[in-house]
């Protein structure tokens, strides 16, 4: 389906929305725009129709991740990283094509301290996940050449270092994902679970409800 065909669809008078609402940190550079997907419902079955996805930009705050829902925030959090973006963060370096520069890398020292202060807030909320926009063996094969170490080196530092982190923080599950279409496709399906999930409970508790003043 064609952008200008879901912007058409969109409009119709008739058009399902969403039941929940996309929040995107504002300090995403180039966020998922989650085109042809559908928000599904598996409660209303009027819901499985086209419902397109509804994203709104906002400040999330540190650690809180890039991806959230209106109404859940420090409840669930989808932290994104792309392949340059994981070797960073685990190495502690940082590439000039992440702040918009040509290339190469330097130090960034409290970078991994900064990260591993943000898995500590993740652990702690319902839903957390880190999406990585490449395969595991792929950061490790193109491993940086730059700084001390060789590119083998840097390869098996960040495989040590991935390994340490799912120890220290064994309730934050990492997902490589092999370009940025499927993660973005990931993402939103995590969410969406998530609030089918929500969604479910507050309907339970709406039944206790009715039963406990039916009884009274």
């Amino acid at each position: 389906m064609s952008i200008a065909t879901a912007e058409l669809i969109e409009s119709a008078p008739d058009c399902i929305r969403s039941p929940f609402l996309i929040l995107v940190d504002q300090q995403e550079k180039a966020p998922f725009a989650f085109g042809g997907l559908r928000a599904r419902s598996f409660i209303d079955k009027e819901m499985r129709e086209y419902c397109p996805v509804r994203t709104e930009r906002r400040f999330l705050g540190v650690g809180m991740g890039d991806y959230s829902l209106d109404g859940y925030q420090g409840r669930v959090a989808i932290e994104r990283k792309s392949m340059v973006d994981f070797q960073g963060t685990l190495l502690g370096w940082r590439h000039e094509v992440e702040a918009g520069g040509p290339g190469g890398w330097t130090h960034d020292v409290d970078r991994r301290a900064r990260f591993k202060r943000e898995l500590r807030n993740l652990a702690a909320m319902e839903c957390k996940v880190v999406i990585v926009e490449s395969t595991f063996w792929t950061c490790l094969d193109l491993a940086p050449t730059w700084g001390v170490r060789t590119a083998s080196e840097n390869a098996k530092y960040l495989h040590s270092t991935y390994l340490s982190w799912q120890i220290e923080f064994p309730g934050v599950p990492w997902i490589f994902c092999d370009d940025k279409q499927f993660a973005a496709v990931t993402c939103f399906r995590i969410l969406e679970k998530f609030w089918s999930r929500m969604a479910g409970e507050r309907r339970k508790k709406k039944r206790k409800q009715l039963c406990f003043l039916e009884t009274t």
